[in-house]
């Protein structure tokens, strides 16, 4: 007894081969080699998108710590500023209370005088 070649062609298992079967075959192992490449593609895009995720978590990290430090060498900045100004407020409110203290007594003396007059004009 001689053992029987199937061909994988014959899809319905009657010993012929028709152009439908073969046709149906190769679109079945095109279809097989479509999904095998999908499926490397997909893992070599996983495994990029994974490389990436992480260098953009370094990325975003060391932005972050750049930001941060750049956001305490202005607020260090702002502070000297306004220390600056503070001390420049001070002394220009030191220097309207000296004019306003000597105008005051200016005023007193004026005062005094007016009172004066008007008492030895009176007696």
């Amino acid at each position: 007894m001689a053992e029987e070649t199937i061909n994988p062609m014959d899809l319905n298992g009657d010993g012929k081969v028709t152009l439908s079967e073969k046709v149906q075959y190769y679109a079945g192992k095109a279809g097989e080699k479509v999904e095998q490449a999908a499926n490397k593609a997909f893992a070599e895009v996983k495994e990029d998108a994974k490389e990436l995720g992480a260098k953009a978590s370094v990325k975003a990290k060391d932005l972050g710590a750049k930001a941060a430090d750049k956001a305490k060498e202005l607020g260090a900045k702002a502070a000297d500023k306004a220390k600056d100004l503070s001390a420049k407020a001070a002394v220009k409110a030191k220097d309207v209370y000296a004019d306003a203290k000597e105008e005051i007594a200016e005023a007193a003396d004026k005062a005094k005088a007016k009172i004066d007059e008007f008492k030895s004009k009176k007696a």
